[in-house]
């Protein structure tokens, strides 16, 4: 184990405790016309940390029935970038209700966390590692790729679901205090 944690915490894999396998999404085809699902791609997750539609484009109604309704996003996801150099490693996740149906693009990946945890204590945890994430990348120096294999056997500390939350919230406490400074 990485480091010693209190006896009421366990390690686990974060493989272990998603809802569904974590992998890439599918190549998509976009459509010329707008339809109603848009295609999530890397571009989406900025460097500020948040999530810009506005890049996303629309899927082509033709390739639908390929994807499984455990394919769209839906809220409470964190999606990670694994291809390129300088998007590789960016994690984001979803707040808000979605207003479309959107898949993922063949360039991240979908970490989708069982209800019994805290998604933002996940999501926070990610973060922290981004930087290990970037460091995995496989492949040439511009296409650098993460496998989904590494973010699956991820270990993380996990404490009681009420720790996770009082972690979560001073976290975000935090936040509050750093982000009006890094804006001067």
């Amino acid at each position: 184990m990485p480091f010693e944690i209190p006896s009421s915490w366990e390690w686990v894999r974060l493989g272990n405790v998603c809802k569904k396998e974590i992998r890439r999404g599918k190549s998509p085809i976009y459509a010329t016309e707008n339809t109603n699902t848009l295609v999530f791609a890397q571009k989406c997750n900025t460097k500020s940390g948040k999530i810009d539609f506005s890049l996303a484009k629309f899927l082509d109604e033709s390739v639908f029935k390929k994807y499984n309704e455990d394919d769209y996003l839906n809220k409470g996801d964190i999606i990670i970038n694994s291809t390129g150099t300088g998007t590789l490693g960016r994690i984001c996740i979803l707040r808000d209700d979605l207003k479309f149906l959107i898949v993922p693009d063949s360039h991240v990946m979908i970490v989708r966390i069982i209800n019994l945890l805290s998604i933002l204590y996940i999501y926070y945890f990610l973060k922290f590692n981004q930087k290990y994430l970037e460091k995995h990348g496989e492949g040439s120096t511009n296409q650098k790729e993460l496998k989904s294999s590494i973010v699956s056997n991820l270990l993380i500390p996990l404490p009681p679901l009420a720790e996770q939350k009082r972690i979560v919230a001073k976290i975000e406490e935090l936040f509050k205090i750093i982000e009006p400074l890094e804006e001067k």
